[in-house]
This record gives C-alpha cells, structure tokens and sequence, in this order.
C-alpha cells in the first residue's frame, strides 16, 4: 500500500513539473508572439557640421529620448500584448539643421472579458539621436511621456502642451523644459548651467540635481525639491512648496501654497513669500552663524519653540528673510543646551 501511495505521488509530482516546464515555455511563446518591433534608421549626411536637431513628436505612445555617438536616427517601435503602436519617422537636412518628425498611434485591443495585461511587457518608442548636435529642440503635441534619457548638449529645450516629461541623466549649459498640461520629473544627475522648469496644469519634482542658475514655476501644481543645489527661484501660483536638502540660495514665492523646508542642507540665503500658505523650516543640524528675520500678518512667528520676529546667532552668514501674509511661521531644529542667542 505505501509503494503504491509513493508511486501515484512521484507521478504527481512529474505531472506538475512537466505542467509548469510547459506553462513557462507555452508563455514565453505566447509572448514573443504578442510582441512587435520596428525599427527605422536615417543616416545624417552631414553630421560634422550638425548646429540643431529638431524633434516634432505626436501622437499618443510613450517616448524614450537618448543621444549616443552616431550618425544616424535610430527609431524603434515596440508593441507589446494589448498594445498595438503604429508609427512613422520623417527627416529633413538644411542649413546644418535636422528637422525629425514622428506619429505614432497607440491601440489598446484588449477583446471584452478577456485581459492580456501580462503580456505587456512595455510598448513604446525608442529614439536615437547624435549626440554632436549643439542644440536639441523637443516639441510637438505627443500626450503620453517623453523620457529624456542620457541626452548631452550644449543646449536642451522642450516644450509640450499635453505629455508628462521624465528627465534622467542630463548634461547641458541650458536647460529648458516646459509642459502645460503634464507633471514634470527630473531626477538622477541632471546638471546645467542655467535651467528652467515650468507647468501651467501639473506638478514639479526634482531630485538629485545641480545647476549655478535654476527656476522652477507653477501656475497650478505643487513642487518638491530633494538634494539640489544653485542659485534658485522657485514660485507657485497655486500648490505647495516643498524641499529638502536646498542648497545654495532660493528666492521662493508662493501665492496659494505653504513651504516646508527640511534636511541638513540649508541654503546659504532663503527668502520666502507666501500670500495664503504657511512657512515651515527644520534644520538636522545647528545652525551657528545664522540671521532670521520673520514677518507676518496674520499668523504666528515662532523661532526655537519662542514667539519672536528675529533670531541672530554669529556673523549672520546664512540669512533667512521669511513673509507670510496669511500664515504661521515656524523655523526649529536642534540647539545646544547652553545656546544664547547673540544680541
């Protein structure tokens, strides 16, 4: 009888095995059967004198944007499961410049009762432009997101009217990138010498970030900043501010929004306007050559858990000049035990 019960379970076993080898092998054929790839390329004909490269996207699939050293406009369209993409690439040489166009248009055939979302592994289109180009323009009526990935020159400007924009390992001595309907992302070593950053309709985060002279604006959206460094001006017009790590000075306004300021870098000069938002600082570190000064008219001003307007420790170095027409005002941190301020 136990012979008999080991047996039907070793074939248990096996069956099971055999049925998962299958499944895997059935699912992995199933999935290169869903995926579709297309690839176009245009080789530049007069790629040492390249002054602009000028990119008009549209339509409705997600874009990955990357330079490489090459001559050629490599763009591959990837359809995965549901997902179906048509697209088409055109480009135009004149005057030193390169004038590329593309369309795509995303499908979702997913058949009614039935979902095949696992086989999506990632439609999109790739594009791939020479890195020797001393401007890139980005523009067009895409209205998906555009991914800036490893793009390199003198001068990168993008403006979009419906597409949230990722930008992610960018080297430029100007920077400028705008949407009107979208959120705007920039994150991971993302260094220029001048950037503007702009939303009418969305929200800004940037991360990981350095330039000597930057702007981040909002008409309606709120911004978060972690780990950046410059000379700054930050405004919002309805949403909040917030940020860690500010490094550098800031000139911060915010019509309709509170800003919150934390981490253990401080700028080195901070102003804040708000009009209807609160002020809120917290420093992980003593701050010993510092100078505040607060004002507001309808709310509390309150500096190391006192009620006071103004603070001032050392030379004043770092100075903090804080306003609020309607709002608290609140600026802590750790002190030492013995701490006098200095009068």
């Amino acid at each position: 009888m136990k012979k008999t019960t080991a047996f039907f379970l070793t074939i248990g076993v096996l069956a099971m095995i055999i049925g998962g080898i299958g499944s895997a092998v059935y699912f992995r054929r199933a999935e290169q059967s869903m995926t579709d790839t297309k690839k176009e390329n245009y080789t530049i004909k007069n790629n040492q004198n390249l002054k602009e490269i000028h990119l008009s996207l549209s339509g409705n699939a997600e874009y990955n944007i990357v330079t490489e050293n090459s001559n050629q406009v490599t763009m591959n369209t990837r359809s995965s499961g549901p997902v179906s993409i048509k697209s088409s690439l055109a480009v135009e040489e004149k005057n030193g410049q390169v004038l590329v166009s593309t369309t795509s248009n995303q499908k979702n055939s997913d058949l009614k009762g039935f979902n095949f979302g696992f086989f999506d592994r990632g439609s999109l289109i790739s594009l791939s432009i020479p890195d020797s180009a001393e401007r890139i323009i980005i523009d067009g009526s895409a209205s998906s997101r555009i991914n800036l990935i490893g793009v390199n020159a003198k001068e990168v400007t993008v403006t979009t009217d419906n597409a949230d924009i990722q930008a992610n390992g960018i080297n430029a001595e100007k920077l400028s990138i705008e949407t009107n309907n979208g959120d705007l992302n920039v994150y991971t070593d993302v260094n220029a010498d001048k950037a503007t950053f702009k939303t009418t309709n969305g929200d800004i985060q940037i991360n990981d970030f350095a330039a000597s002279n930057w702007s981040a604006t909002s008409t309606s959206g709120s911004i978060s900043l972690d780990t950046v460094k410059g000379i700054a001006t930050v405004e919002t017009t309805n949403g909040d501010i917030d940020a860690r790590d500010l490094k550098g000075e800031a000139d911060v306004k915010s019509v309709n929004g509170d800003f919150s300021l934390y981490g253990s870098e401080i700028p080195k000069k901070l102003n804040v306007r708000t009009q209807q938002g609160s002020i809120e600082i917290y420093a992980d570190e003593i701050l010993y050559d510092v100078s505040i000064n607060t004002k507001t008219k309808l709310g509390d001003s309150t500096i190391y858990g006192t009620e006071k307007t103004s603070y001032k420790r050392g030379k004043g170095s770092r100075s903090f000049d804080l306003q609020s027409n309607s709002g608290d005002i609140s600026i802590d941190g750790p002190v030492d035990s013995d701490d006098d301020e200095d009068e």
